[in-house]
């Protein structure tokens, strides 16, 4: 059976670039921590890649700190800021489980910044709230996704930027689901990304952490990262993000083309075909969508065994039952009473993938489709 991906907002495939790379980390022999010979020459793999990530990222190689996931670096920031005295934090509606599980986890007091029905995330509150923010809970903090990895709904990171900052507050930017797939332009004080999102390998994140911004370890030991983030470093994994990232910038741009496709055929098939955030800027990549009369995970198993692999969501979560937090968060549950789905395309993807992914669906929900 021919068998089509379609859930790279959760993982996409190792790139070419990355493998080859990996492969000559993994012959370097050598502690990329090591001063001697054979450590230097691990070290220039970590090197490298730090500077190729700088580049992707649009910030100072030198302030990005390896981890071994987008959840740590997120952890790592809510962390820092926890200790340098931050009482409460506002996170947005939209935010990955990264951001408010650790909030829940690390036991400080946390809001959720409303969305609106579109998967936006409210500026006008949070300007109301930062201005009548209670000195006693110390610096301000806001955390917002750059994209919401099941929508696929871009935020306005500029502004939320913006107005944290004068409201003499730090912000971090979860980017996880945007590098490669669009250029923000905001000057974070913390911003996560994650490897196996753009063709890197799975177990590798990163943060980037302002000159001027809060940090406090979250792993202690060893002197790596500049005694930031201790731990040998995963040099072939490193230097597998680095590749990736040299040739992530707008390599999803003509997915758009790919997604509007499937929509329009899947809205023919489906009058009663609900689609997240259609109206509003997203990931040119992303299709979120729901069938009040097919339950999502019913959806999925289904097209599963036609051979087309979807997801139900925010793969971190998708396995557990509840309702999405997005769509929560967008009071959109009436839209999707039994769930919805996602459909993410990556640099591999083609014309093909949905050509087989409809026909599953016709299939499936036993629609004959019109001819091309």
């Amino acid at each position: 059976m021919t068998r089509t991906y379609l859930d790279h907002n959760a993982t996409s495939p190792l790139r070419s670039e990355a493998r080859d790379v990996m492969l000559a980390a993994f012959d370097q022999v050598g502690n990329a921590s090591a001063v001697n010979s054979h450590g230097r020459a691990a070290g220039k793999f970590v090197n490298d890649a730090r500077e190729a990530l700088g580049l992707a990222m649009g910030v100072c190689a030198q302030d990005i700190i390896f981890t071994g996931s987008g959840t740590e670096s997120d952890n790592t920031a809510i962390h820092s800021v926890i200790k340098n005295g931050t009482r409460r934090i506002l996170i947005s509606g939209m935010d990955h489980p990264a951001t408010f599980m650790a909030a829940r986890n690390m036991d400080v007091a946390h809001e959720s910044i409303p969305v609106s029905e579109d998967g936006v995330t409210d500026m006008v509150w949070l300007k109301d709230r930062l201005t009548n923010w209670d000195k006693a809970d110390g610096a301000p903090f806001v955390s917002m996704v750059a994209a919401n990895s099941e929508t696929g709904a871009i935020q306005d990171v500029e502004t939320a930027t913006e107005l944290v900052h004068a409201a003499g507050g730090h912000i971090l930017v979860d980017a996880v689901q945007a590098l490669g797939k669009y250029r923000w332009e905001c000057e974070a004080d913390y911003i996560a990304v994650s490897a196996h999102k753009i063709g890197g390998p799975q177990g590798v994140g990163a943060l980037y952490v302002a000159p001027d911004a809060p940090f406090h370890n979250l792993i202690s030991g060893g002197g790596q990262e500049r005694r930031r983030r201790a731990g040998t470093y995963n040099t072939a994994g490193i230097a597998g993000f680095g590749a990736a990232a040299r040739v992530c910038e707008n390599s999803l741009d003509y997915t758009g083309d790919l997604r509007d496709k499937l929509e329009a055929a899947l809205t023919e098939m489906e009058p009663n075909l609900f689609i997240f955030s259609k109206s509003v800027k997203r990931l040119s990549n992303t299709s979120f969508i729901a069938i009040p009369d097919m339950a999502s995970k019913t959806a999925l198993m289904a097209l599963d065994l036609e051979g087309v692999s979807v997801s139900t969501g925010t793969a971190c979560a998708s396995g557990k039952v509840g309702a999405s937090r997005a769509v929560t968060a967008m009071g959109l549950l009436d839209k999707s009473p039994k769930g919805a789905i996602r459909i993410s395309f990556g640099y591999n993807s083609t014309m093909a993938d949905v050509e087989h992914f409809l026909s599953a669906w016709a299939k499936i929900r036993k629609i004959k489709r019109k001819a091309a």
